[in-house]
């Protein structure tokens, strides 16, 4: 079965978040990253998880080429949801965890060289603001939105496009 560029994009993202987990490199030792199903039935907010999901797709005219077929350039935007459920006898501010929970989901995004083109599968991204999750008696967190320029050929979702 052929994966399409957008998928391929999304396990190159998700393979890098999971980076995170067990790990000794960096200062947050994330219990699981989590590509949610429809329902979501199947997890529960854990403190350090990560929750991976596609937002706001858009078409970019600018970045469009013409020819035979032509490209289509599309900006898709990722939700990296963080949870951080501390306890009442944990020393640490909560907006600390935070920070440097955010500050890892970014180094370990970009650790490769030319670490925006996903593989060879996009053509930029960029980090968007941050957007920080209250915690309304739950989890409190932070979502570390990034946003991955690729092309494809019009009619072919599947075919990478320079």
């Amino acid at each position: 079965m052929s994966v399409s560029v957008l998928e391929s994009i999304s396990v190159v993202l998700f393979n890098r978040l999971k980076l995170l987990v067990d790990q000794t490199t960096y200062n947050t030792n994330v219990c699981e990253v989590i590509w949610p199903t429809r329902l979501g039935a199947e997890w529960t907010p854990k403190h350090l998880q990560i929750v991976l999901t596609q937002g706001e797709e858009e078409g970019l005219d600018d970045l469009s080429y013409p020819g035979n077929p032509p490209s289509v350039a599309r900006r898709q935007t990722f939700n990296i949801r963080c949870h951080v459920m501390t306890n009442e006898q944990d020393a640490a501010a909560v907006e600390t965890i935070i920070n440097t929970f955010a500050a890892d989901i970014v180094k370990v995004v970009c650790t490769e060289a030319n670490w925006y083109q996903f593989g060879g599968l996009s053509i930029n991204a960029e980090w968007l603001p941050k957007e920080d999750v209250p915690s309304d008696g739950g989890a409190d967190g932070v979502n570390v939105p990034i946003a991955i320029i690729y092309r494809t050929s019009e009619g072919d979702p599947y075919t990478v496009r320079a």
